[in-house]
C-alpha cells in the first residue's frame, strides 16, 4: 500500500523509482533514498570507469554460473577478493 492507502503493484513501484532516479536526489525527504540517489547519480556520470576489465568480468561470470548451477547458498568467505 502507499501512503495515501491506494495499492502498490510491482510495475508502479518501479516506476517510482525510476521516476526517483531521473529526478536525483534533490526530489526526495527521505534522507536514506536521497544518499542511494546519489550514489546512482555518481555512478552514472563516472559511465565506464568503474566497468571490470574482460579478464575479471570473465572470472565474475564464471565464478556466478557455477554458484546458480551448484545450487547451494554461498557463504561471506565465497564473495569476491579485494585483490581482484
Amino acid at each position: 500500500m502507499n501512503a495515501d492507502d491506494t495499492p502498490t503493484t510491482p510495475d508502479d513501484a518501479a516506476e517510482r523509482f525510476a521516476a526517483a532516479i531521473d529526478g536525483g536526489p534533490q526530489g526526495t525527504t527521505d534522507p536514506d533514498m536521497a544518499r542511494e540517489l546519489e550514489i546512482v547519480d555518481l555512478l552514472t556520470r563516472q559511465g565506464s570507469a568503474y566497468d571490470p576489465d574482460p579478464a575479471t568480468r570473465a572470472r565474475a561470470r564464471r565464478r556466478l554460473m557455477a554458484a546458480l548451477a551448484e545450487d547451494v547458498p554461498c557463504t561471506a568467505e565465497d564473495g569476491p577478493s579485494r585483490a581482484s
